[in-house]
């Protein structure tokens, strides 16, 4: 699944944006990846015990990304696609 920013701006996503992509797929496992401006893609795998357990956004803007097995802080102002695949292991992947 493909989600890509269109609005009418800078074509970036908002951290609510990305919070509300990202809360349905608590608990499932497969693969995340997100396109960064200017600077190329992040990925996360979701399996096993790095399954997603929470999603927040910050009051300071960041995004907040909880596993089993740790978390990540990500600055969600140079997002401009999320991408998921719930079945990483057999996909040929996603090409943007």
């Amino acid at each position: 699944m493909l989600f890509v920013a269109i609005d009418g701006g800078a074509g970036l996503m908002t951290g609510e944006t990305i919070r509300d992509l990202l809360k349905p797929l608590i608990g499932k496992s497969g693969s995340l990846s997100m396109v960064v401006s200017r600077s190329g893609h992040i990925g996360f795998a979701a399996t096993g015990t790095k399954r997603l357990t929470g999603v927040e956004l910050r009051p300071d803007g960041l995004l907040s990304l909880e596993r089993e097995t740790g978390w990540a802080v990500i600055d969600p102002s140079g997002i401009v696609a999320v991408v998921w695949d719930s079945e990483p292991e057999t996909s040929a992947g996603q090409f943007l």
